[in-house]
């Protein structure tokens, strides 16, 4: 019993110190993307009206669109100001843009990277969490499912209700909550105030969460978030749940 406990105990303790290495080693390099948006792309549009290196620049708005160099149906959308990611309090400023709303807005961006069609049901927006990302400015990425979480939430979108729920399957090998939001209130409704409210009532950190927005076949937006839990091997990476491929369209 006694080796057995120590056993145990060695792997708790190799699992801490791989996660803590791996945290080291994703934040190494955690200004990358701020100094894109800060330093070229948003004096670029200002100056020059030229959003190089970035897709677009929407000064009135907010935002950016950066085509990340994962994958050839991979898309970014960040603040034009400095906002380090899901924990930021700015996100809750009612001044503050629906990012998630415009990051939708801007798949058909995406849709004209490939000359097959890409239906919206196969796009989906992630965000992870402070554990599971690499950049401290807020991106939320825009690609398209994999197609084993595709048919998953196909399979279980009739259980799927108005509130936070825990969904009946694991995604990737993670829990996941998942709600539902009606097709014409995805402008009004915010996914991280949603997913805030929740995180409050529970007494948690919403540091600790990833976040992803997906549509169904009736138009209605899925969202579904996944919490740290380091034991499961779980960031909180919501983006795990993205193909940068889109083999969907195939």
């Amino acid at each position: 019993m006694k080796k057995a406990l120590r056993v145990v105990l060695c792997l708790i303790i190799f699992v801490l110190v791989a996660v803590a290495g791996w945290l080291l080693y994703i934040h190494a390099n955690s200004d990358a993307l701020w100094k894109i948006v800060s330093q070229q792309c948003v004096p670029n549009q200002q100056q020059r009206h030229d959003p190089t290196p970035c897709l677009d620049v929407d000064l009135d708005k907010r935002f950016v669109v950066f085509k990340d160099a994962k994958g050839p149906l991979h898309t970014l959308v960040m603040p034009t100001e400095e906002i380090t990611g899901i924990e930021s309090p700015e996100l809750e400023k009612p001044t503050t843009p629906n990012y998630f709303y415009y990051a939708w807005q801007e798949r058909g961006r995406l849709k004209q990277m490939t000359d097959k069609p890409v239906d919206d049901r196969y796009l989906a927006l992630a965000i992870n969490s402070w554990y599971g990302r690499s950049q401290n400015q807020l991106h939320i990425h825009l690609a398209c499912l994999r197609p084993e979480i595709y048919r998953k939430l196909n399979q279980q979108d009739s259980f799927i209700g108005p509130s936070w729920q825990p969904l009946a399957v694991k995604l990737k090998g993670h829990d996941y909550l998942v709600m539902k939001i009606p097709a014409g209130s995805f402008e009004q409704q915010n996914p991280f105030s949603l997913l805030n409210r929740y995180v409050q009532e529970h007494g948690d950190d919403i540091a600790k969460y990833g976040l992803a927005v997906t549509v169904n076949e009736r138009g209605e937006f899925v969202l579904l978030a996944n919490r740290l839990k380091v034991t499961d091997l779980n960031l909180g990476t919501a983006g795990e749940l993205l193909d940068y491929g889109c083999a969907l369209r195939n």
